[in-house]
């Protein structure tokens, strides 16, 4: 069973930006999606650090 803290979360979510849809990721992928984002050429910005 995963859980997350949702108001961790949601002060990160922008409906504006992203529509109204919202998605979680469990586990700790930062690095890998850096290394694909990378690899596709997109830029990577972590708002959380």
């Amino acid at each position: 069973m995963a859980s997350v803290d949702a108001r961790k979360v949601l002060p990160h979510i922008d409906p504006d930006k992203y529509g109204i849809h919202r998605c979680a990721t469990f586990g700790d992928f930062r690095e890998r999606l850096k290394d694909l984002a990378g690899l596709v050429g997109f830029h990577v910005i972590e708002e959380d650090r």
